[in-house]
């Protein structure tokens, strides 16, 4: 008897019911909605985490981005939740570090004018004598797990050197949390040589970029439009109907 209601209930759905699956696509719309249309932009300067990633390593994008064009943002409805989420956890640990007394100071600003940079590092923390600057990142627990044991991936490591370097730190913090649990991993950074170099390079790097830019002269294009690099890139379109170019510089190396 018990089997057979189970059964009813379950092939049956009641009156009115909601369409529960038009339901979750109202909300998902809610997470992209006003991100889908072009915008214009124009940057004033390179930003750390844009620069180590992705098409941030391509002259032709910053050329375009410091003139002003349109940027197109396709992220899915979960890629924005999963950035606010982000956010949110960013700021959870920072009042962390706060309440524990260790706060030197929070979104430090990273700045310098040759070569243009802009941005903000998670915190500045008093341990013993030293203040490292602190980058926080959030991972699933799969990833968490594998980063226990394994070398941070390099677009982090990038990213906290640049700001080693500009506030003339020698010691950085990458600050792991685990999404699932909230567990904590850090590894510590100091600048070997090998870090020493490859921030050097990338300071002449945008030196040069910039440079391009001012004397209004546009790269040539650095990838393949079917390039997994274009197809992500937010300013693809602009790219493709802006002239060629005559000189090329070649993409930002990364760490490997």
């Amino acid at each position: 008897m018990a089997k057979n209601f189970l059964k009813q209930v379950m092939d049956k759905q009641p009156e009115g019911a909601i369409d529960t699956k038009a339901f979750i696509q109202k909300i998902e719309s809610g997470y992209v909605a006003g991100r889908g249309e072009p915008e214009f932009k124009t940057k004033k300067t390179f930003s750390p985490s844009s620069l180590v990633y992705g098409n941030g390593a391509c002259p032709r994008y910053w050329w375009l981005a410091f003139t002003g064009t349109e940027f197109v943002n396709d992220h899915d409805p979960y890629a924005v939740a999963n950035m606010s989420a982000g956010t949110m956890s960013h700021e959870r640990i920072q009042k962390a570090i706060e309440d524990a007394g260790m706060m030197v100071e929070k979104e430090k600003r990273i700045i310098t004018q040759d070569p243009p940079i802009f941005g903000f590092a998670d915190a500045v923390v008093q341990w013993g004598e030293e203040q490292p600057v602190v980058e926080i990142k959030t991972m699933r627990d799969e990833a968490f797990a594998y980063r226990k044991y394994a070398k941070p991936p390099s677009y982090h490591l990038m990213q906290l050197v640049i700001y080693m370097k500009v506030l003339g730190k020698k010691l950085g913090i990458l600050l792991y949390e685990n999404k699932n649990s909230h567990e904590l991993h850090a590894i510590t950074v100091e600048p070997t040589p090998e870090l020493i170099e490859w921030a050097d390079y990338a300071f002449d790097w945008m030196r040069k970029v910039r440079h391009q830019w001012e004397n209004e002269e546009i790269p040539q294009k650095t990838y393949r439009s079917n390039s997994k690099v274009c197809k992500g890139c937010p300013v693809s379109a602009a790219c493709a109907l802006a002239p060629k170019g005559k000189d090329k510089i070649e993409p930002l190396e990364y760490l490997a």
